[in-house]
């Protein structure tokens, strides 16, 4: 074939496959799948601000029973673990060295007052011997004085039968509240005194008892008026408002109240102790136990709430996904308040009635057409409504 026909071959076939493409149609662009979201309407509500701490339980007294004298332990007269009343004898020492303490002193007073009675006879002759001008002045205010230091001595020794008295009382060791006795740490036959570690017992009162739990200085801070409010109100008018959670999830049936605030903040912790006081008359509660308290601190009337799982944080910041009027989607920042039961309070960026995107707006893009389906709120039990906490911002703590 000479090169001639080759480009004529060659130029028929480009013309030919010219012709068979423009013969066909151009393929269709296929528009992109529009996105499914979860919408929900931004809605007013009344709402209560719920806080909640994590403490220990002890009680409302805790009495440590300790031995006034010296002595040795001869009996224990309670059983350990048992409910006691005050007055209640828990220890006995050894009696017998304070009753001869005591004779003996009751043997000195009554000799001593022997002698005064003498001396105060001899005293009023010599007053009347005064009088007469029979006696000297040296000699009536010899007398005089003597009869004064008879008096002192009865004095004295009468204080020392009274002292001698007491230690005999303080070797009956008795309960001085009503509550529950603890394990013994001292044993029959020990040596026991006044020294500060030979505690012998505890007696707890725990009915009511008490929650203690740390409050930290930046929540003290914004609380302290109202804390300060409720402290000037007696005790046993205060609302009992506050709910005991154990760590399985029960609830403590009976609401306590709040007791005090401590008087300082901790400088090692940053935090102040704050104790609440619940009734207890089952004895099933006792000291040692941890448990969730939370309590309703405050009121929220006619906020805007949405969903807490709109929301999408960046930074710091939030902005949320919303659906305009013409049906597409746009992205809004907003500023939030409290969290509550998995709702948060909207405080600027929204309006009643708009529709904001819960569930895809992450994948949205302001314009973008979307399709949007109604999102139904999860249904939270009791148990997690009291025990929700979260604070407005998420430096809380």
């Amino acid at each position: 074939m000479t090169p001639k026909s080759a480009l004529i071959n060659g130029s028929f076939a480009g013309l030919c496959f010219l012709l068979i493409g423009c013969g066909q149609k151009p393929a269709e662009t296929e528009a992109p799948p529009t996105l499914d979201v979860l919408v929900a309407k931004v809605a007013k509500a009344d709402l209560s601000v719920t806080r909640g701490w994590v403490g220990t339980l002890d009680g409302s007294e805790n009495a440590a029973i300790r031995a006034r004298v010296v002595g040795y332990l001869e009996k224990r007269d309670y059983q350990e673990g048992s409910y006691v009343k005050t007055g209640d004898l828990l220890f006995e020492i050894d009696p017998r060295p304070f009753e001869a303490a005591l004779a003996e002193a009751k043997s000195d007073l009554a000799q001593a007052q022997a002698i005064q009675l003498a001396s105060k006879a001899d005293f009023d002759r010599s007053q009347e011997l005064f009088n007469k001008k029979v006696i000297s002045v040296q000699e009536y205010e010899n007398k005089r004085q003597l009869n004064e230091a008879s008096v002192a001595k009865v004095s004295a020794l009468e204080a020392a039968v009274e002292t001698a008295q007491l230690n005999l009382g303080f070797t009956r060791i008795t309960s001085p509240v009503d509550g529950i006795a603890g394990i013994a740490k001292a044993q029959i036959g020990d040596l026991v005194g006044t020294a500060t570690e030979s505690q012998l017992t505890t007696v707890s009162k725990i009915d009511p008892i008490r929650l203690y739990f740390p409050l930290s200085e930046h929540d003290y801070r914004i609380y302290a008026d109202q804390l300060r409010k409720l402290m000037e109100v007696p005790e046993a008018d205060r609302a009992s408002n506050i709910t005991l959670t154990f760590s399985d999830g029960t609830i403590y049936p009976k609401k306590g109240k709040f007791a005090f605030v401590d008087r300082q903040v901790n400088p090692t912790t940053g935090t102040i102790l704050v104790a609440a006081s619940f009734p207890n008359p089952d004895l099933t509660l006792r000291p040692g136990q941890y448990a969730d308290a939370s309590a309703a601190i405050e009121k929220l009337n006619g906020v805007l709430v949405i969903p807490e799982q709109a929301l999408i944080e960046l930074q710091g910041s939030y902005q949320v996904g919303v659906i305009r009027p013409d049906g597409k989607a746009d992205i809004r920042p907003i500023k939030i308040g409290q969290r509550i039961n998995r709702q948060v309070v909207v405080t600027e960026g929204l309006k009643d009635g708009e529709t904001i995107i819960v569930e895809g707006a992450q994948k949205v893009r302001p314009g973008m057409v979307v399709n949007a389906k109604p999102y139904e709120q999860p249904k939270t039990d009791s148990a997690q409504s009291e025990k929700q906490t979260t604070a407005a911002n998420p430096a809380n703590s």
